[in-house]
């Protein structure tokens, strides 16, 4: 009877952890699918940023050109 009650008690133990266990797991992948977002998010601003700078220094380099195109005396 005392092995039963032993045996109960370990398995009650492990279904606790195990309990724990996956709630811990879905934490953390709730926490890995927001870093995937936010890294989508981020690497869309960083597309959209280096397309404006890129323009802009197309933009620069045709007004150097521009000027360059003047005479010297203006």
């Amino acid at each position: 009877m005392e092995d039963r009650i032993m045996s109960d008690e370990k398995l009650v133990s492990l279904e606790e952890k195990i309990a724990y266990l996956q709630n811990m797991i879905d934490d953390l992948n709730m926490v890995v699918f927001r870093q995937g977002e936010k890294i989508e998010q981020l690497n869309s601003k960083l597309k959209e940023t280096n397309e404006k700078l890129l323009n802009n220094s197309d933009s620069s380099s045709n007004d150097s050109q521009i000027n360059d195109d003047k005479p010297p005396h203006y």
